[in-house]
């Protein structure tokens, strides 16, 4: 049985990839790059800062800040996948529960506290918080730490690749978020994938 969950937030708990990709491609566009909406995607789930970076954008840091200003023109684009706060609050009940995230602990204010989801939480892993971000398994081996559970107990549950390799990196099981992904088709490796959020609950 698992004892610890822990949780990605874009696109596993918040649909934000329209709201991400929509504000990138309007800062793009506004500096005279033309890209699609399919070449902005490959970088959902990437911080910010290496996304600018995989598409090869200048002064990235720079870049970045505006892309960030630009995100609440976007902001009904968000919302908490169905089934989300249910299935959180079920598990709350008896496990211990984590969020690691690649949002810097501002990004994450800025979006996610009006959707009431820090109540499901135990402890948090920003950007920042750990030398090395995912792939890197740093930030979940932190959230272990502060949860004082092991790898056996854990398992992290997301949407991205480098959310399966960080994970499996921890030494902890990985579980893909299907219903934030397109594509499952590079996640041979995982788990568990779970279809819908309820089915997590197999899991307590």
């Amino acid at each position: 049985m698992m004892q610890a969950f822990i949780f990605d937030v874009d696109g596993t708990i918040l649909d934000t990839e329209k709201m991400y990709m929509l504000s990138l491609l309007h800062t793009l566009k506004q500096r005279g790059y033309d890209f699609t909406y399919d070449d902005v995607y490959k970088t959902f789930g990437l911080p910010s800062y290496e996304a600018l970076e995989f598409l090869n954008i200048p002064n990235p840091g720079e870049v970045q800040r505006d892309w960030q200003s630009h995100y609440h023109d976007f902001w009904d684009e968000v919302s908490v996948f169905d089934g989300l706060k249910s299935t959180l609050s079920q598990l709350k009940q008896q496990h211990t529960m984590g969020l690691v995230t690649s949002n810097t602990a501002e990004e994450y204010a800025n979006h996610s506290n009006a959707f009431n989801i820090d109540q499901y939480f135990d402890t948090f892993v920003f950007a920042g918080d750990t030398e090395r971000m995912k792939p890197y398994p740093d930030p979940i081996e932190k959230a272990m730490h502060k949860l004082e559970v092991t790898p056996e107990e854990s398992i992290y549950i997301g949407d991205s690749v480098h959310d399966m390799q960080a994970a499996h990196r921890a030494k902890a099981k990985f579980g893909l978020a299907h219903w934030g992904v397109k594509d499952t088709s590079l996640f041979g490796e995982a788990d568990y994938i779970f279809d819908q959020p309820q089915d997590i609950l197999e899991l307590s």
